[in-house]
């Protein structure tokens, strides 16, 4: 870690921390709850970027085989067929369930300080990330934003009309990305909500920002963590770190 990197990470994202700190804080938090391997399915809403891997992997070490929900941006992008394939996935065997949702967009802070950029494997320039973001961000600036859906770019356009007003567009790409949060934490909540998980399994969510250093070194910010049980309420637990909690 340099010295840029760690003012530009303090200084956007404090309180981040690596990714093994941060999935055994989960798990410490949600044993005790009943969230055993055996009993939960971890459902993961992370972009496509293969940076992201990493963390995937993480979760299933932890807690089994996970279920992919997001598409560009980390954004669930599986629609109604999908949630409903996911959440007919939760183990039973033993009673009520367990499942438990990660939600991260991502975004990239180089050994300089740079943001949205990462230098990736085998290559020598950094590159943009997230990149669905950072081109999301340029249009904004331009006023390329599209007006439709294209189907031939589906998730890309319907990204940039979900997450950006024309005329009120994003002052930066931290903005950009935390919109993408606010997004993805809606629309999780809405899925388990409208199908009323909790009457059959136990939830547990968990949100923030995923980001990338140089030369794999990934860190988690988190912002939010709740717990639902058999009374169908949302229970927030103690946010790690300095982040701000939202109400979904």
């Amino acid at each position: 870690m340099t010295e840029a990197f760690e003012r530009t990470l303090n200084e956007l994202f404090p309180g981040s921390m690596t990714t093994s700190d941060y999935l055994a804080h989960v798990r410490s938090t949600i044993e005790p709850l009943g969230f055993s391997a055996e009993r939960t399915l971890p459902l993961v809403s992370i972009c496509r970027d293969e940076l992201t891997t990493s963390f995937f992997e993480q979760i299933e070490l932890q807690w089994g085989l996970a279920f992919t929900l997001a598409g560009l941006g980390g954004v669930p992008a599986l629609g109604r067929t999908g949630w409903n394939a996911a959440l007919s996935h939760i183990p039973n065997d033993q009673g009520r369930g367990g499942v438990i949702v990660f939600g991260f967009p991502h975004i990239g802070i180089e050994a300089d300080g740079s943001v949205g950029l990462t230098v990736r494997r085998n290559q020598t320039q950094p590159t943009p990330t997230c990149g669905a973001l950072c081109s999301l961000f340029q249009k904004s600036l331009t006023g390329d934003l599209p007006t439709e859906v294209d189907f031939d770019d589906f998730e890309a356009t319907r990204l940039a009309m979900r997450l950006i007003d024309p005329a009120d567009p994003p002052g930066s790409l931290i903005d950009l990305t935390i919109s993408a949060l606010d997004a993805l934490e809606i629309d999780v909540w809405r899925a388990l909500d409208e199908a009323e998980v909790w009457r059959q399994h136990d939830v547990t969510v968990w949100c923030g920002v995923q980001i990338h250093g140089h030369d794999g070194d990934d860190r988690i910010w988190s912002r939010d963590a709740w717990h639902c049980g058999a009374d169908g309420e949302h229970r927030r637990f103690p946010v790690v770190g300095t982040a701000a909690p939202r109400t979904p």
